[in-house]
């Protein structure tokens, strides 16, 4: 038995509990409610079905209208009053697979960790805030190419850009983290611009002080020097065959120090993980990378959502709004009027 509700209700479903989260149009909201009102297998169908009379045609026309997907979190950074200063600035990128979906734009052969092979999937990069409660995208990437199969940007050029961005934005975070794919010379350097402290993992090939990192004998504590292009000094440090580096010399840190601070970039795999399980970041289909890209936004701001009820995981807060929500098929003709535009 559904509950209709009017055009007010609609306004306010998702404003009852949500104190920060700003949305810039009603079109914006409904897809977010549309998202988080499934589970299971999402499509536009599906997500048309928590709406009386809003077609699949009109939610996938949403994704066609020109909106700039970046602007979306611009506007959300600057709503928010945080003490920037109290988390960490964390970046790394996943695949989303799309394994019989080799027409998508964006799909490339990926190497995916997870498969240990390679797959089809699109690349999506994100830098992301986390003081360990909340979760912030600052900006994201999906990795494309141009007509000659170079990369309109590749992920290392995208993280110094986002850097510079977050820097722009006031954030001040006590750390950055990094595994070894973003440890290139110019992050490294970047990020000692801005005096940001950060702990990343190393490749095992990398050189320092003039030697490579696989060929030196550490003791069980950290040891100071330089990096192969680095132009500061970083700590070095060995543990289980890993190898972490920081700018934080100022006092010696331990090697238990480091890897402790480093451990923290878990928090990225784990919202990377609830994008997939919570949000239906693999679901989308379209053939266009422009709107594989405003999915992956309305997939963020649906997590973002999700983080505004206040539960202690974003499964608890998914199943909170499933069954505070779930049953319900809104009429809301007047308001969601747009969509037929």
């Amino acid at each position: 038995m559904f509950k209709k509700l009017g055009a007010k209700d609609l306004e306010l479903l998702l404003s009852t509990e949500d104190k920060t989260l700003n949305y810039s149009s009603i079109k914006e909201k409904s897809f977010v409610l549309s998202l988080l009102s499934k589970e299971g297998k999402y499509s536009y169908h599906q997500g048309s079905t928590v709406f009386k009379k809003v077609s699949s045609y009109k939610l996938k026309r949403f994704l066609d209208e020109k909106w700039n997907e970046e602007k979306l979190l611009d506007e959300y950074l600057d709503s928010l009053d945080i003490d920037w200063s109290t988390g960490s600035l964390i970046a790394d990128d996943t695949v989303i697979e799309k394994p019989y979906a080799e027409k998508i734009q964006p799909v490339y052969w990926q190497y995916s960790s997870k498969n240990n092979d390679f797959i089809l999937g699109i690349n999506l990069t994100i830098l992301l805030w986390s003081d360990g409660k909340r979760i912030i995208p600052i900006k994201f990437m999906v990795y494309e190419k141009d007509l000659e199969g170079n990369p309109l940007q590749t992920k290392n050029e995208f993280v110094v850009e986002a850097l510079k961005y977050a820097h722009s934005k006031g954030i001040n975070p006590e750390s950055v983290l990094m595994d070894s794919k973003y440890s290139s010379s110019n992050i490294l350097n970047q990020i000692e611009s801005f005096n940001w402290k950060y702990y990343t993992q190393l490749p095992c090939n990398r050189g320092f002080n003039g030697q490579q990192l696989k060929t030196r004998r550490f003791q069980p504590y950290s040891e100071i020097g330089y990096l192969k292009g680095v132009g500061h000094r970083v700590c070095v440090a060995k543990h289980k065959n890993r190898y972490y580096a920081t700018n934080a010399t100022e006092n010696r840190v331990t090697r238990e120090q480091i890897v402790k601070r480093y451990r923290k970039r878990w928090v990225i795999e784990v919202l990377f993980r609830e994008l997939k399980q919570c949000c239906h970041l693999q679901e989308c289909q379209s053939l266009k990378g422009s709107i594989q890209k405003k999915y992956v936004a309305m997939c963020l701001k649906a997590h973002l959502q999700l983080q505004e009820f206040n539960q202690r995981t974003i499964y608890q807060a998914k199943l909170h709004f499933l069954t505070n929500h779930l049953g319900l098929q809104i009429n809301a003709d007047r308001l969601l009027n747009g969509f037929a535009a």
